[in-house]
């Protein structure tokens, strides 16, 4: 199991919209409105790094995401 941090920021007015859309994701275990930097951050289980790119890729459809930063635990 790899876990994975993303950092998400999101345009003004968007957060709830994203907030919703990224809690429905596979794999999103917990989603938090934050303040500071980025507006959500998510914290996933994927089975492999495989799935890597598909996680980020839904999290960028989720409605106002801007950009993300993603971490992976090592």
């Amino acid at each position: 199991m790899v876990v994975v941090i993303v950092l998400i920021k999101v345009l003004a007015k968007q957060s709830g919209p994203a907030f919703d859309h990224i809690g429905k994701i596979k794999g999103i275990q917990h989603v938090h409105m934050v303040t500071g930097p980025y507006d959500i951050i998510a914290y996933a289980d994927i089975p492999e790094k495989s799935g890597f790119r598909k996680l980020v890729e839904n999290i960028h459809d989720a409605p106002g995401v801007e950009r993300t930063e993603t971490c992976m635990a090592i």
